[in-house]
């Protein structure tokens, strides 16, 4: 195959990826940059459930917890912060206790002050304000439409993954000299005409920004495709050195703790201090299939995933001895290589820096799906045109 037929063939590629992700390449672009700031967009819809004015902060969080969990015996409590900000609420996420009637919601939103409930919500996908931001997440992520719609943006992702690196290949010069004809494809003009403009934009948008978006492909195929693929093959490269969860839980109706939220906080903060992290506790959580307490610890107190995300200690809720510790910062690379998955696809592995690259990225993967759509529509007007010349010039000599 000749350089021209071979370029021939990889441009129909890259075109024909294009035009088959260019609609869920811009739900993802688009949902995506939204959901940079989805904890804001929660808060600011829902005020009355996250703020209560004039509120100081929560100086013993665990006093509420426990008066909640006195007040409500039919609830339990799976997961609440340990330290919130004046004025927040104390978000408690909660389930029905084993073998009891479904409440109805899932989170409950606490008076830092005194305790009483503020108001309650079920964590669902949906398009009102209590639900809206948990919509968009689902929405990006399977296109509402479970295990299938997962894997159908798997496989938009891988596309569009390849298509990038396609059209990086089609921006090579066919010329020497290679990288001084190749710096061109870097630059645009905006004196240039529109659809030349266009071509250059796209291009060049392209390569600057081709670690950035290549990564957000990247991530969005692993996660996708996380438990089928993913997964299995990082532990096998590289096993964990500490593993519990991959095993089926032993209480899968749930069960009760023995031990209280505060005796589990008190357990993890002296294991803490004996492994000398400086890290603080940041939240609680319980799981009733494993009869396990966790504590999160993060570098400032508050849940988040910059670097690696939070470390976690898990205590036996019925004698208190250390069970499970998940801890990515002196484990193998393959938690390493898990837990860098969501940090790096939403930008949260460096703060709101890295947030806002990530929100750039998604306004310039739309930019290049529009300037994609118009190149490819100008030169399908031509093509047609040229197709139509042709045909009317063989019907011509057909005639002679």
């Amino acid at each position: 195959m000749s350089q021209a037929s071979r370029r021939t063939l990889w441009t129909t590629i890259h075109r024909y990826i294009g035009l088959s992700i260019m609609l869920f390449l811009l739900i993802a672009a688009v949902s995506g940059c939204i959901l940079c700031f989805a904890p804001q967009l929660d808060r600011a819809l829902n005020r009355d459930l996250f703020v209560v004015d004039g509120a100081s902060s929560a100086s013993d969080p665990l006093a509420k917890i426990e008066r909640l969990s006195a007040a409500r015996p039919d609830l339990q409590i799976v997961g609440f912060p340990l330290n919130n900000l004046p004025g927040a609420t104390i978000p408690v996420e909660v389930m029905a206790t084993p073998g009891g009637t479904a409440p109805g919601f899932d989170q409950v939103f606490l008076d830092p002050a005194n305790g009483h409930i503020v108001g309650v919500r079920e964590k669902r996908a949906g398009w009102d304000r209590r639900h809206i931001v948990e919509g968009i997440a689902q929405f990006h992520f399977t296109l509402l439409a479970g295990d299938a719609g997962r894997w159908f943006m798997g496989v938009m992702a891988l596309a569009w993954l390849v298509g990038n690196l396609v059209g990086v290949y089609l921006t090579w010069p066919r010329k020497r000299p290679y990288l001084k004809n190749w710096r061109r494809m870097w630059r645009f003009s905006l004196k240039s005409v529109l659809g030349r403009l266009m071509l250059d934009i796209h291009r060049s948008t392209g390569l600057w920004l081709l670690i950035g978006v290549t990564a957000l492909a990247y991530t969005s195929v692993c996660l996708n495709f996380y438990a089928e693929a993913y997964e299995p093959t990082v532990i096998r490269i590289a096993p964990l050195k500490r593993s519990l969860f991959d095993r089926p839980a032993p209480f899968p109706n749930g069960t009760r703790p023995a031990l209280t939220f505060r005796e589990a906080v008190a357990l993890g903060k002296r294991q803490v201090a004996r492994d000398g992290l400086k890290w603080k506790p940041a939240t609680m959580l319980y799981r009733p299939d494993w009869n396990l307490y966790g504590m999160t610890l993060t570098n400032d107190g508050t849940l988040n995933y910059r670097a690696l995300g939070p470390i976690y200690y898990y205590f036996d809720a019925r004698g208190g001895a250390l069970a499970h510790v998940v801890n990515p910062y002196d484990d193998s690379a393959g938690l390493v290589m898990i837990r860098m998955l969501y940090p790096l696809h939403s930008g949260q592995i460096g703060g709101w820096p890295t947030i806002a690259i990530v929100f750039l990225l998604g306004l310039a993967t739309i930019e290049m799906i529009v300037t994609g759509f118009y190149v490819w529509w100008k030169k399908r007007a031509s093509r047609l045109a040229a197709e139509r010349s042709a045909a009317k010039r063989a019907a011509i000599t057909k005639g002679i």
